[in-house]
């Protein structure tokens, strides 16, 4: 009699930890994807800027500079990313430009004014 009435629990429970562990390893995926995509963004947009082609170096810098701030951009990935665009970018369009992002009031703008 009690394994009737304790069969429905106990199978009910089982559902509920397998549905923990699957979400929980759909997590884990998805931030491993995540980082895989990152990490292959940032690794062509070095690329991108180390050719020595004005056009491919700006591309490859709007890129490191956009993937700062976006959500794909993983917490713990952030200062890696950041240390490399900072290296990358001041080596290849020099320290000037990144000179009066010391002042607290700049606003950093990119894009074309065309752009909207």
């Amino acid at each position: 009699m009690l394994a009737t009435v304790a069969s429905p629990f106990v199978a009910f429970a089982g559902v509920l930890i397998g549905a923990r562990i699957t979400r929980k390893a759909d997590q884990e995926l998805d931030v491993w994807r995540h980082r895989e995509e990152t990490m292959r963004m940032v690794r062509w947009a070095v690329e991108q800027i180390t050719t020595g082609d004005e056009t491919k170096t700006h591309a490859g810098v709007v890129t490191l500079r956009s993937l700062m701030r976006s959500e794909l951009l993983q917490p713990e990935d952030y200062d890696l990313v950041a240390a490399l665009t900072a290296a990358v970018t001041i080596d290849r369009v020099g320290p000037e430009t990144y000179a009066d992002l010391a002042d607290a009031n700049t606003v950093v703008v990119e894009g074309d004014i065309a752009d909207g």
